[in-house]
């Protein structure tokens, strides 16, 4: 349309259109096709760097595995020791939403009367 528009600019400007709207409009344009292009790399990125820390995740949790499986060969038969390794690797995490959480086998609720 800006391209009709502005071929036919001098009818228009004739018939009352402002000179300067057709270039306002061209460089409001330019501008969202910007943003629009911003943002495409901006989700493109942000998916390959949920990619890149979901490998790096797995790593780390096969690190702590092998970690795990050599704490408890060396120091299995100390209490102390042992409690305090389940205590280091009991971290938080993953952290899931409602929707996302399964619900417990056996475990319906009926519903509250309301």
């Amino acid at each position: 349309m800006l391209e009709k528009a502005t071929a036919q600019k001098d009818l228009l400007v004739k018939e009352g259109m402002s000179s300067k709207l057709l270039d306002d409009l061209t460089v409001a344009l330019a501008e969202f096709e910007g943003t629009l292009e911003a943002s495409r790399t901006g989700r493109r990125e942000h998916v390959e760097a949920s990619a890149d820390l979901e490998a790096v995740a797995a790593e780390i949790v096969e690190r702590v595995r092998l970690l795990d499986g050599l704490v408890r060969y060396r120091f299995g038969d100390d209490p102390a020791l042992m409690q305090g390794w389940f205590s280091a690797r009991d971290v938080l995490g993953p952290f899931r939403t409602k929707a996302q959480q399964e619900p417990e086998a056996g475990g319906s609720e009926t519903p509250k009367a309301a």
